[in-house]
């Protein structure tokens, strides 16, 4: 089976995968992916209340949003595709390296973003994938980097190194939530 992302960056510089197994129906952890809001996750917002504090004059991230996703548009990323009760893939152009990477986004149809380069930019595209397994679902979530210049690639990397960790906790965090989220409701 082809990778959704495959469609946006075809050649990634470097990504990360993390999947959980729940025991919910797709449409119930659909249901979840779409309901999780950061208030469901406390320890999300303190990571990302870090990583904002530079930008803005020091303003943190806040609860109020009513979805991650919503949330996670609010930020800066853009929706590049959906297929509903399926997936949705989230993307983004920036200088994630600067302390301020929030001044230096750029945005773009999703049909250009597979094609879109500007030297000293980097692109980033993440999928939230419902895959039916069994009795259960297969939540998935990918995060592919890319850059097209030297110098970008290898800022960017260096930035991946740093931030990887926390950006696979975060998911990790995430893909738990909405499992309880899908079981309870």
């Amino acid at each position: 089976m082809p990778k959704v992302l495959e469609s946006f960056i075809p050649r990634p510089l470097a990504g990360e995968c993390h999947e959980l197994h729940i025991r919910q129906r797709p449409e119930a952890v659909w249901q979840a992916l779409n309901a999780l809001s950061p208030a469901d996750l406390p320890l999300v917002g303190v990571l990302m209340g870090i990583r904002s504090l530079p930008a803005k004059g020091g303003a943190a991230f806040t609860n109020r949003s009513p979805s991650m996703i919503n949330t996670m548009i609010r930020r800066g990323w853009f929706q590049l595709a959906d297929e509903p009760q399926r997936y949705v893939v989230l993307g983004s152009i920036s200088q994630f390296w600067r302390l301020r990477s929030e001044d230096h986004r750029r945005s773009c149809p999703p049909e250009r973003f597979r094609d879109y380069a500007v030297p000293g930019f980097a692109k980033s595209a993440s999928v939230f994938e419902v895959i039916p397994a069994g009795e259960g679902t297969l939540l998935r979530t990918e995060t592919w980097v890319s850059a097209d210049d030297a110098d970008a690639r290898r800022k960017m990397l260096a930035y991946w190194r740093l931030i990887r960790p926390f950006s696979g906790a975060i998911r990790r965090l995430m893909l738990h939530a909405i499992a309880k989220k899908a079981a309870t409701s």
